[in-house]
């Protein structure tokens, strides 16, 4: 059964009659039939009934392929197909007077064919950039990224020089780093095998670190006018309503139908007309296709094309199909008008059987629509394409973090002078080469019934393989040592938990702030080796943690301007809140009205809210007597999904932290709740490891 999309309400105007110049028209009422309409019967020529000087005649061998995805064949065309150019033209005569709205600065009106190397070269570069920026974030927030990095590295040279944390540095706020990463190697691959200069095809792309089939597509259709196709969010959404596709996303067969259609309709650069003959001044070259349409680069404006219209039109709830440049040619609104104007039995929503020939040469494809009876089957509509995708439930884990503070005297206070400790990440996995406190993801096992003890516990060991301190540091309790030069904890409390959710991970990060005195930082150890292994000889999980010779001493005040990750930055917002010891009356001015919040009631959220804000709520306090593990499972619970936003409340809790010999024993009671909102982020095209 595929999974259950929630039915379209009834339009708000009513639909257009039906398009009976569709070329599926025909077949409208044998495919829509009252007794079969969630199955939706259809030939596999439904789907193509555009034709194309490029549509493949025989599927190409494996020897063929140019991208990394299985090179798929179309069915035949229906024999009413129309000409590609027809939407084409469409689609680019639209693009034209949008183009400019939303003020993308790497949008440039430039023909290829007319610059020098140097200048397509870079044309390439500033292309590459905005398509790495735009994966999985929107264009209202990678336009001022987008300058600072080209001020930054304006050129690919610039950027091979750079190092890692000149990257992240240009890149931080903007999330999933890896996508810096990836930047920084390709441009190294350039400047190595490429002479600095980026190829101009598609396959030449591919060979370039971190480059995709997507990013390969985009950057040599916009900024080297090759005819390549290019397949993201946006133009899975078009194309599958176009064509009227409802296959699982995930499926090889759904991806490649989507790809080879995609690339069947990309229009091909015309040919530079020939100069006039001198002899009669006549015009020696004949009117080329899409002449007066789609600017100097046609394939480059044909999918930036497709994905405005997915991005601002064409969009996953509500589009604005009557504004649609291709409402005559798109098959899903002309089955959708068929559907509303269809007669009904006398008394019953079910639409009368029309007579029907039988369909031959079925779909494999599609799936069944997700209809459960007449009444929603009535209420067809273009958003039950694409297919819904099968949410994958996200891993949950635990990880345990030390905020180490360093002051020269006991009596400190203040930020400046105070020293914070931060780790360096590894610079491959989950937010590489990232900046963060010292932690320690525990094991599934131990995450479930892990006790504040127990991780304090790891966290020593940590500290240990990270600084030259001896492990009695953490056990004496001799506050007067006669030693002055050893490292003593004046202060050890724990911090609100913190839940961070990743595209693929949900991560509650239980926090504690330990401060450490000394005449001096405590210096860090050297890098070990060999470095720890993720399984023991007996496969059991072993601890994951921060890694000896990747550490620094920061200045307090220069930690939230360092390399670090969303979750480390919402930690050290937990530990400002605490050092500054906020009034309790300033604490409750932060909180909602009673009704949208309080023990055992989901908040009321606001939708339109920006999605990088916090915001508070009421909550009634935890007793610090309530176990543990079912505070931690409250705080699961607290985590609703609201439309294409995720929310996210860290649950604080009263904590007591000893040590073993319980020397340190430090209560912290918080009874402020934060709730993060982080818009869920659709995949792209291009395959991501972290979020």
């Amino acid at each position: 059964m595929p999974p259950k999309k929630k039915a379209a309400a009834a339009p708000a105007r009513a639909l257009p009659p039906p398009n009976t110049a569709h070329p599926c028209a025909s077949l409208l009422p044998a495919v829509l039939a009252p007794a079969s309409l969630a199955d939706r019967p259809h030939p596999a020529a439904y789907h193509c009934f555009l034709q194309s000087p490029f549509y493949p005649t025989e599927a190409p061998t494996s020897s063929a392929k140019k991208r990394k995805r299985d090179e798929p064949a179309l069915p035949p065309p229906l024999d009413s197909a129309v000409e590609a150019e027809v939407v084409q033209r469409a689609l680019l005569a639209w693009f034209d007077g949008v183009k400019e709205k939303r003020g993308m600065p790497w949008r440039k009106e430039v023909d290829p064919r007319t610059l020098s190397e140097e200048e397509r070269g870079q044309r390439g570069y500033e292309v590459w950039v905005s398509e790495i920026m735009l994966q999985q974030t929107r264009v209202e927030t990678v336009i001022p990224y987008w300058r600072k990095w080209m001020d930054k590295f304006p050129t690919v040279a610039a950027l091979a020089k750079a190092d890692i944390e000149e990257v992240n540095a240009v890149w931080q706020g903007l999330g999933y780093y890896s996508r810096a990463k990836r930047l920084l190697d390709g441009a190294k691959t350039v400047m190595r095998e490429h002479s600095g200069l980026l190829p101009s095809t598609a396959t030449g792309l591919l060979s370039i670190d971190g480059i995709g089939p997507y990013s390969a597509g985009a950057i040599s259709s916009i900024a080297f006018g090759e005819r390549s196709a290019m397949v993201d969010g946006n133009v899975v959404r078009v194309l599958s309503r176009l064509a009227a596709l409802h296959g699982q996303q995930t499926a090889k067969s759904t991806t490649a139908f989507i790809w080879a259609l995609a690339d069947v309709l990309v229009p091909p650069q015309p040919a530079r007309k020939k100069k006039a003959k001198a002899a009669d001044g006549a015009d020696g070259g004949k009117k080329q296709p899409l002449e007066d349409v789609g600017g100097p680069n046609k394939p480059g404006a044909w999918n930036q094309a497709l994905m405005e219209l997915g991005a601002t039109v064409c969009t996953p709830k509500n589009p604005d199909c009557p504004s649609c440049p291709l409402q005559n040619q798109c098959l899903s609104y002309a089955e959708a008008r068929y559907v509303a104007h269809a007669p009904r039995a006398k008394g019953d929503t079910a639409l009368t059987a029309p007579s029907a020939p039988d369909i031959e040469d079925l779909c494999t494809l599609c799936s069944p629509l997700p209809y459960e009876d007449a009444a929603e089957a009535r209420q067809h509509s273009v958003e039950v394409y694409p297919m819904a995708k099968e949410k994958a439930k996200k891993r949950e884990e635990d990880t345990a973090v030390c905020v180490v503070e360093w002051v020269p005297s006991e009596d400190f206070v203040g930020e400046e002078g105070r020293m914070v400790l931060l780790v360096k990440r590894p610079e491959k996995g989950l937010l590489a080469g990232l900046y963060e406190f010292p932690a320690v993801d525990l094991p599934p096992e131990e995450a479930s019934s892990s006790t504040s003890s127990s991780r304090t516990k790891h966290l020593n060991s940590l500290l240990t393989t990270l600084l030259d301190i001896p492990s009695s540091t953490f056990r004496s309790s001799d506050q007067t040592s006669s030693s002055t030069s050893t490292p003593r904890v004046i202060s050890r409390q724990a911090l609100p938990e913190v839940v961070h959710v990743y595209s693929h991970i949900t991560r509650t990060y239980l926090s504690e702030r330990l401060v450490l005195v000394s005449p001096s930082p405590p210096t860090l150890r050297p890098a070990a080796s060999p470095s720890p292994s993720k399984k023991d000889d007996s496969g059991k999980a072993q601890l994951v943690q921060s890694l000896a010779g990747r550490a620094k001493w920061v200045h307090a005040e220069d930690v939230p301007t360092n390399n670090i990750g969303g979750a480390v930055g919402k930690i050290w917002e937990e530990r400002e809140r605490v050092e500054k010891r906020l009034p309790e009356v300033a604490r409750k001015a932060k909180k909602g009205p009673a009704k949208e919040g309080g023990k055992g009631k989901k908040p009321l959220v606001e939708k339109g809210q920006g999605s990088l804000m916090g915001f508070f709520a009421k909550k009634e306090s935890v007793g610090s007597a309530a176990p543990e593990k079912a505070k931690k499972d409250a705080a699961a619970r607290k985590m609703e999904e609201v439309d294409d936003e995720v929310i996210v409340i860290d649950e604080p809790k009263t904590v007591e932290l000893s040590t073993e010999a319980s020397v340190v024993v430090t209560e912290v009671k918080v009874q402020e709740r934060s709730v993060y909102k982080k818009r869920r982020i659709a995949p792209s095209s291009d395959e991501e490891d972290e979020g």
